[in-house]
């Protein structure tokens, strides 16, 4: 099913690219102070977790179907998820096709203190994402670390990292060692990913919370359909 346009060496198809979409919400600044007093009054008020590693449930629009800063970040968070799936679907959608999009699940995280998430997928969904509210302390860059790790950022392993150990190094499979790609957190900053794509949290710590949105999301065509099994309508 892989179709991809020959780019350089005609004799040479690149295949199932990885796609990943990192955009700033133009007026983070106006509405990420707001979600912050959100959502430390959320967690304060349920008492349920951990302070230094806290996630509300996934229902967060629910909860809050009239807050506007939350309903705007929601808005911003469908028009990425629609343009990363326009672009990797251009061969496969149908021209002038109605879209919907449905974020089944968004959630909000506190951590501090050394929390962090191990690597893992996501589930029931096309996308995920991660929309950092508060980088804090977090690492801003690769030469930001110096001979240290990593400080709360998202570490994503691309589809051959898993059989690295079994295989044969060479200089003629150098590019299979470039396995992973960092998200370092910036206020503001949106990305979104394939649900089905490795990733994890490194442990974050540090003076200011690391705040952030997760989200997961289905697209549907207008007939409400997730799949077409046929492809040959």
């Amino acid at each position: 099913m892989a179709k991809n346009k020959t780019q350089g060496n005609p004799n040479i198809q690149k295949l199932w690219p990885v796609s990943i979409l990192s955009r700033r919400f133009s007026h983070y600044q106006q509405v990420n102070p707001a979600l912050l007093k959100l959502f430390y009054e959320h967690r304060d008020r349920e008492q349920r977790a951990p302070q230094q590693a806290y996630a509300s449930r996934d229902d967060l629009l629910d909860q809050y179907p009239v807050n506007h800063d939350l309903q705007d970040l929601a808005t911003f968070i469908r028009d990425g998820i629609f343009e990363i799936a326009k672009e990797t679907n251009a061969q496969y959608w149908e021209d002038k096709a109605e879209i919907n999009i449905y974020l089944t699940g968004l959630w909000f995280q506190i951590s501090n203190g050394y929390a962090f998430h191990e690597t893992h997928v996501h589930g029931n969904c096309s996308w995920s994402g991660v929309y950092y509210v508060q980088a804090g302390d977090s690492s801003t860059s690769a030469d930001s670390l110096g001979d240290g790790r990593p400080n709360g950022i998202t570490r994503f392993y691309g589809p051959h990292m898993e059989y690295m150990a079994g295989g044969h190094g060479d200089y003629g499979n150098y590019y299979v060692q470039d396995s992973s790609w960092d998200s370092y957190p910036q206020d503001g900053k949106l990305c979104i990913f394939p649900s089905h794509l490795k990733h994890m949290v490194y442990p974050y710590n540090g003076e200011k919370d690391r705040v952030i949105v997760s989200f997961h999301a289905q697209v549907h065509n207008a007939k409400g359909l997730k799949y077409n099994y046929s492809f040959g309508n």
